[in-house]
């Protein structure tokens, strides 16, 4: 929400809601008070206080999250209002209670009121966990949301192992339907958990927000609680259990002074989130260092075989090795972003390089020859503007190959002589011409994308100029309606291991490493997204004519008439 609209919510809500609000204030006071009652108090009377201020702190915490998060808007709004209804529902659970106390005389630990806990408890996490700022892309919430389970595992895991014993004895002999009602407690709580530390590690807009803070630290009170009044009461009333009521009394605290502020937004970050601090990252995994500790603990003094020791302590080295790769995995993925990065300016600098040389230098000729006539002028004008869309057609494939969608460029289709179009491509290099051969038929017109036509045999002819030897090669004909351009080079070839790789982007094959050798893997990647987009593909073999690399261009389908025709320019991948 911004500022002025912020400023706008706060001035049509009450002024004695502007400070701390007044009835969640005296909820506190009453909830503290409720507990010096249960610790000195009788029996008989700590416990009907204790549960009345219970409830009416689940109540007075409910009512308040919606009203106050009717000053929200968006997603912020909907989640706290979620979860303001959980705690309202869930507050008719003490109703139940007493309701059935009065009628049986005692009510059981657990029982029908039960089912109206856990719905509330449930509304409240699911509120809690569609927070806004608890989100993010697919992949952030896969991982935070494994992060979360990893953690809340490994402390129920823990619980579990501390308190299997108690809850086996607590339960033998307990009624089938009580055990049942009883064991949905430490599943939601394992939700709870689960929720709690994905919030905890999400990457959030905002700075500490106490409204998280206050409502996560409550979830964690009250699954503590849980737990141990599952220990103590399944099987029993209510009063024979003896209830953690300060546990409970705490959390409600803590849900009422989430409430109270839960409309005051935290101010938004202003420093860098690139890398999130340790504490986050290592918080998750702290119960699951913990829980592997205390399973080596016991497994030294079990009475285990030599071949079973030998098993367990091969299996911790494994694990140990295998977070150890993945951490060194994560830091090669690293390097090779900033690799990337870095390829990427140095092939933008390849690929504007050649049209940018060939429009200065003619544009140097205009400038200091004045001797030229009208019609050289003209001449050179056209090939500057050739150059010009040339330069325009690359910045857009490289956006294109950035944005991984190149086999979706579009064409503009037309009748072309194939022999021009070669000519314009030598042109648009800085190849010597005397180590060029040209063998194509005079005739010979392609229905192509010419500028990008051009485009696959500059790149081309300008790799075999930097990895060839002194002669090159090209060659084009028609084959079953097929046109087909090579382009060879007496050069060493591409190594056997490479053949596949080097149509990748930023993928130099043998001179990956060799800053001394131009280039910088990106040239292939365009020949190969162009030659697919018309339809036809790419590919490399041995040259039977000059010993070293061909490059091979197929595209069916390509092959035109003799007269010039307009074609209607489409986007589609294959005519023909």
């Amino acid at each position: 929400m911004s500022f002025a609209a912020r400023s706008r919510s706060l001035e049509r809500v009450p002024q004695s809601l502007v400070g701390l609000p007044r009835l969640p204030l005296a909820t506190i006071v009453l909830l503290l008070l409720s507990g010096v009652v249960w610790l000195l108090a009788p029996t008989s009377i700590g416990e009907p206080v204790s549960s009345i201020a219970i409830f009416v702190g689940a109540l007075v915490a409910g009512l308040t999250f919606i009203r106050r998060a009717g000053f929200l808007t968006g997603r912020e709004r909907q989640a706290w209002t979620i979860a303001g209804w959980g705690f309202t529902v869930g507050s008719f659970g003490m109703v139940a209670i007493g309701v059935t106390a009065v009628v049986r005389g005692e009510a059981p630990a657990f029982g029908v009121a039960d089912a109206i806990f856990v719905l509330g408890y449930v509304g409240v996490l699911v509120g809690f966990a569609s927070l806004p700022h608890t989100s993010g892309t697919r992949l952030l919430r896969m991982r935070t949301g494994l992060d979360g389970l990893i953690g809340a595992v490994a402390v129920g895991a823990l619980l579990w192992a501390f308190l299997l014993e108690v809850m086996v004895s607590s339960i033998s002999g307990a009624p089938a339907w009580q055990t049942v009602l009883g064991l949905v407690y430490p599943l939601v709580d394992l939700g709870a958990l689960v929720v709690f530390m994905i919030v905890t590690v999400r990457q959030s807009s905002l700075r500490f927000d106490l409204r998280i803070i206050l409502l996560g630290t409550g979830i964690l009170a009250q699954a503590t609680a849980d737990v141990l009044f599952f220990v103590s009461g399944v099987g029993r009333s209510l009063s024979e259990a003896q209830p953690p009521q300060l546990l409970y009394i705490f959390a409600m605290a803590c849900y009422v002074a989430a409430s109270a502020i839960v409309d005051r937004l935290p101010a938004a970050r202003q420093y860098s989130d690139r890398h999130a601090p340790l504490w986050a990252l290592v918080a998750p995994y702290g119960a699951a260092i913990a829980m592997v500790a205390v399973l080596g603990i016991r497994l030294r003094d079990a009475d285990l075989d030599r071949a079973d020791q030998v098993l367990i302590i091969a299996t911790f080295i494994v694990g140990a090795l295998v977070i150890a790769r993945q951490a060194i995995a994560i830091r090669e993925n690293r390097i090779a972003i900033e690799q990337q990065r870095s390829d990427l300016v140095s092939s933008i600098s390849h690929e504007l390089r050649t049209p940018l040389t060939a429009m200065v230098g003619f544009l140097a000729v205009l400038q200091e020859d004045h001797t030229l006539s009208a019609v050289e002028r003209r001449e050179i004008v056209e090939v500057v503007a050739e150059q010009t869309l040339h330069l325009e057609r690359i910045v857009e494939d490289l956006l294109a190959l950035g944005r991984g969608d190149s086999d979706r460029m579009e064409l503009q289709v037309s009748e072309h002589k194939l022999a021009d179009v070669i000519e314009s491509a030598l042109r648009s290099t800085d190849i010597d011409r005397s180590r060029v051969t040209v063998e194509v038929d005079s005739g010979l017109v392609a229905v192509v994308d010419g500028g990008r036509l051009q485009q696959i045999l500059a790149n081309l002819l300008t790799n075999a100029s930097w990895y060839g030897g002194d002669e090159c090669m090209v060659v084009a004909f028609s084959r079953g309606g097929g046109l087909f351009i090579e382009v060879h080079d007496s050069g060493l070839g591409v190594p056997k291991k490479h053949e596949l790789t080097i149509w990748d982007r930023f993928e130099r094959g043998q001179n990956r490493y060799n800053a001394s050798v131009p280039g910088s893997g990106i040239g292939l990647a365009v020949v190969r997204s162009i030659a697919e987009s018309h339809g036809g593909q790419a590919t490399y073999q041995r040259s039977t004519r000059l010993g070293g690399a061909c490059f091979v261009v197929d595209l069916p389908g390509r092959v035109g008439t003799k007269r010039p025709i307009a074609i209607v320019p489409t986007s589609t991948r294959a005519i023909g």
